[in-house]
């Protein structure tokens, strides 16, 4: 007798010492389950991977005690497409109530400040974006027909006065309480006219989750975003034009240089070229040059761009399309993409095109 106490003291121990590992604990009530199961998932790469499986109990309530390495982007389903977001942090008790119906609308959250954060954000941004729906519908009552301008006019109005509050709350809140829930919001803020809340959250989120891919990703936006800011030395590019001799982009100091991100399957940055080609014709014997990196894969289709639209700059690439060396190092996630250069190297402006180039140069070269 005395051997079986003592085995169930030992087994009693090392029950007390698994739940003492447990990082994370999630309490939760679920309403309208489809399924007698709720699953746990960890946001890795663009995949969702099952971590845990809870039963459901007749009283509708789960839990779930496992370990996490860090946190991240978590999510709770039933079995079907809806899920509800959790971003918990180790060391976390988190108690919530769902409904299967409308997993995006938990309630009673407690425990977790970064997922409490996430649905507060979620439900003020939706509030501004049905508004904005509101209005859209208000505008298409009256298209095509005579009340269209005056009416249009004052719908438009009331559109940007949401869209700007809209936008200066995700600022706010992002500023005032940088967390990983920021990550799923500030992409709406463009980084060109936010780069300084963007570095401040990166500082903050970066130095606190290194290993967090999300995070990295974030990081290494910046980090190209501020490697152009204005007053900044241009990142060096060094590659082959279609003669297959290496240009390096720093061979042209003492010149302006219009670095112009492109491809030959680009529409739009074709329509670009006349207006481009105006303008090296007119300011290249004053020491302008336009140093054309290609995103394409095929040089046969490269070369023939070039030649077809009679474009007599320098052109260089290393035909690795997206996965190009010098559109990574500048951040390029669109094209066209322009980055101007004074003589020394340093950034004047990004994203200049058309009569914004043309306005530019003429400040530069006083005509």
């Amino acid at each position: 007798m005395r051997k079986v106490f003592l085995l169930i003291g030992v087994l009693i121990a090392l029950n007390s010492q698994a739940q003492f590992l447990n990082n994370l604990t999630i309490t939760g009530k679920i309403s309208n389950a489809e399924r007698n199961m709720v699953y746990f998932s960890k946001l890795s790469g663009n995949e969702m991977q099952i971590v845990d499986s809870a039963v459901i109990s007749s009283s509708n309530q789960f839990y779930f005690a496992l370990d996490i390495d860090e946190s991240g982007f978590f999510q709770i389903t039933n079995g079907g497409k809806q899920y509800t977001i959790l971003i918990p942090e180790k060391g976390e008790s988190i108690s919530i109530d769902i409904d299967a119906q409308n997993m995006m609308q938990p309630k009673n959250i407690k425990g977790s400040p970064s997922t409490i954060q996430v649905y507060k954000m979620l439900q003020n941004f939706n509030r501004y974006d049905a508004s904005m729906k509101n209005l859209e519908a208000e505008y298409q009552k009256v298209a095509g027909t005579a009340q269209q301008d005056s009416v249009g006019r004052v719908l438009a109005g009331q559109y940007e006065v949401l869209n700007s509050a809209r936008l200066n709350y995700l600022k706010k809140e992002i500023n005032d309480n940088p967390s990983l829930a920021s990550l799923l919001f500030i992409d709406k803020l463009p980084i060109e006219d936010n780069l300084d809340l963007y570095v401040k959250t990166d500082k903050i989120l970066y130095s606190k989750y290194p290993n967090n891919a999300f995070v990295v990703q974030l990081h290494q936006k910046v980090e190209s975003k501020t490697r152009l800011r204005v007053g900044g030395i241009a990142p060096e590019i060094n590659l082959a034009s279609p003669d297959n001799e290496m240009i390096a982009l720093s061979s042209l100091r003492g010149k302006v240089v219009l670095i112009d991100f492109w491809a030959s399957w680009c529409s739009p940055c074709r329509r670009e070229m006349p207006m481009n080609l105006k303008l090296y014709n007119k300011y290249k014997s004053k020491g302008f040059e336009i140093y054309g990196v290609s995103l394409d894969k095929q040089k046969s289709n490269w070369v023939k761009a070039i030649k077809d639209d009679g474009l007599t700059w320098i052109h260089v690439s290393d035909l690795r399309y997206w996965n190009s060396v010098a559109a990574k190092k500048y951040g390029v996630t669109g094209i066209p993409f322009t980055v101007l250069i004074d003589a020394e190297g340093k950034v004047i402006a990004t994203g200049l095109r058309g009569d914004g180039l043309e306005r530019e140069l003429q400040k530069i070269f006083g005509e």
